[in-house]
């Protein structure tokens, strides 16, 4: 696998967003996911994450995501990223706890930021990865 930047999002960000790294995912010369990293605090980020990723539907059930986390890891060199999930997000949570990372809390979103969320995302499970 290897990650391939297909843009940095910095300018003209909606009030409240950050810039990003989006990166496509490639396996043998074909695109299967997607994987970003946002810039920002832990504050910044802390429902939302440092990391999102998915995986195409047809190219589940391989580790791409797992496997385009470790490598993004390697290419950024960090400290610490916070990491999150929906409690009901199963197969998330098995990524997370394989990548290493750190339980900290289950954490309902604040209602002043609920607008940049999906009707049914009420809370995120929030982990810290070193």
């Amino acid at each position: 696998m290897e990650l391939k930047l297909l843009e940095y999002v910095h300018e003209n960000l909606p009030k409240g967003f950050t810039p990003y790294y989006l990166y496509s995912m490639i396996v043998d010369s074909q695109e299967v996911g997607r994987i970003v990293l946002r810039v920002g605090s832990d504050e910044e980020h802390y429902y939302d994450g440092h990391i999102g990723y998915t995986v195409f539907e047809e190219f589940r059930g391989h580790n791409y995501a797992y496997q385009g986390c470790l490598l993004l890891k390697e290419m950024i060199h960090f400290d610490h990223l916070i990491i999150t999930c929906d409690p009901h997000h199963f197969i998330s949570q098995k990524i997370i706890k394989k990548l290493g990372c750190q339980y900290i809390e289950t954490k309902a979103i604040p209602q002043h930021l609920r607008k940049f969320y999906q009707s049914d995302e009420i809370e995120k499970m929030i982990y810290l990865w070193q």
